[in-house]
């Protein structure tokens, strides 16, 4: 599978969505889609005013290596807004860390009021009551980048972008292997720096990219390898989430080098989807993943 580019689309209904993207495994952009929520207006003060000694993960040096470290969240928005008057002044800069896979939610249910109205229908019914719980934030400097590799447990991915600019350049998940994998969902070939001479396979991949200003939802199919960079202080979140079919696939993944656990998670979430088991029952053992992952 090639991607040309990438379809960009305004207000999407459920059957569109699913009959038109995800059937197809074809990414999309849904243009402005949250632009009513006033997530949209979350900055570094607006962080500062809630964070106050609320201590966060924020990942240090390559996103890859999973180094965190625990900071009060007001103390990492002060080191975000020195960070960007430097970026600003043409001045040297030494990056804050990166606020990276953390759920925000949880730490601040508050929020969830500012992410209304949600576009519940582009998910799976059996996600929708507890649909929060499911996300994953992101905020990070000018010049954060997450190198290629896809999501680990084979998903689908809804990234809903609140605030800044961010760039995503995205391969389709038939190329993993011209891709050069390092360990089981990282990438050691730099799609917005090709070095053929020394992976001279990737010379055959499609990368598109995109870009994605506040109110932009980007949904990505299961194994899309994405390499994402912040081409400003940006602020957004996603969401990581199955068909019955994707978890079965992501199931059967263990055979073909995944990590054991993958195989517990997907096989949770088969039984939610494809068999019925209630989510509430699944979600107490699934919770887990949503720290585990890296």
């Amino acid at each position: 599978m090639t991607w040309d580019s990438v379809d960009r689309v305004g207000p999407i209904d459920r059957a569109d969505f699913y009959g038109g993207f995800v059937a197809k495994g074809r990414p999309v952009v849904m243009e402005k889609l949250t632009a009513e929520w006033r997530a949209l207006e979350w900055g570094p003060d607006f962080f500062r005013r809630i964070g106050h000694s609320t201590r966060l993960a924020i990942k240090q040096g390559d996103v890859a290596d999973g180094r965190r470290e625990s900071l009060p969240l007001a103390d990492y928005i002060d080191a975000l807004v020195e960070h960007e008057a430097r970026v600003q002044a043409g001045q040297p800069v030494q990056r804050p860390g990166y606020l990276h896979d953390v759920p925000l939610f949880r730490f601040f249910p508050a929020l969830l009021a500012d992410v209304t109205p949600f576009p519940l229908h582009l998910l799976p019914d059996w996600y929708r009551p507890n649909w929060s719980e499911y996300t994953q934030h992101f905020m990070g400097p000018t010049g954060s980048v997450t190198p290629l590799h896809f999501d680990t447990l084979l998903t689908n991915n809804l990234f809903f972008h609140l605030s800044g600019r961010k760039q995503f350049t995205l391969i389709p998940a038939e190329q993993r292997d011209l891709c050069y994998p390092r360990g089981w969902r990282w990438a050691r070939f730099d799609p917005t720096a090709p070095d053929f001479e020394t992976f001279p396979l990737a010379a055959q991949v499609s990368p598109v990219t995109v870009v994605l200003e506040p109110g932009d939802v980007l949904y990505m199919p299961p194994g899309t390898l994405h390499h994402v960079a912040n081409l400003s202080l940006s602020v957004s979140f996603n969401i990581d989430w199955h068909t019955a079919d994707s978890a079965r696939r992501g199931l059967a993944s263990v055979l073909h080098g995944a990590p054991w656990k993958n195989g517990y998670y997907n096989l949770l979430s088969y039984l939610g989807l494809r068999l019925g088991v209630p989510e509430r029952l699944v979600f107490r053992f699934y919770r887990s993943y949503l720290t585990y992952v890296s």
